[in-house]
């Protein structure tokens, strides 16, 4: 008698975040970026429409600013499995720890050719030229706009329904 075998989960897994932070940090390089602004753009990757991009690769939900606060351990655990790697740095900044694609970033995002994560390059490209456009720390600051005012529909959305 055999034993079913496992098979190894890859959504919602630090191994996903890091890909996607990866491709972030690949894009936006030589930038930094500290956790909280990478979790930022970990949310943004996948629901470009939100930030009025190309459509989003996963769906949109209500509860979206939600989905972003639940991702910050997740996308940390990412960037560390990619530290380990020897994909990304972690850069000591006088704000705290940052993390930046190191050269081996762009080599192994060559390796990965799923429809999804050339998808997900694509959205990390868009994020990061719309950054351009703008200035990183406007962009940055006008996505953390973006899941605040989320935040305040939904609450005002919940309290209509009491």
């Amino acid at each position: 008698m055999s034993l079913p075998i496992a098979q190894p989960q890859l959504f919602n897994t630090p191994l996903e975040a890091g890909v996607r932070a990866l491709l972030i940090l690949d894009a936006f390089a030589p930038q930094a970026f500290d956790l909280a602004t990478m979790s930022l753009l970990d949310y943004y990757i996948v629901h470009t429409g939100d930030a009025g991009g190309p459509p989003s690769l996963h769906p949109e939900i209500n509860a979206r600013a939600g989905e972003y606060f639940v991702r910050r351990h997740l996308v940390e655990e990412g960037l560390l499995l990619m530290a380990r790697a020897s994909l990304v740095e972690q850069v000591f900044t006088g704000s705290g720890i940052a993390f930046r694609a190191l050269e081996t970033a762009t080599a192994m995002i060559d390796l990965l050719g799923s429809a999804y994560n050339r998808q997900l390059a694509e959205a990390a490209q868009w994020l990061a030229r719309e950054a351009a456009l703008s200035g990183v720390d406007a962009f940055i600051e006008n996505l953390k706009d973006g899941l605040e005012r989320w935040s305040h529909e939904i609450v005002s959305r919940a309290a209509d329904n009491v």
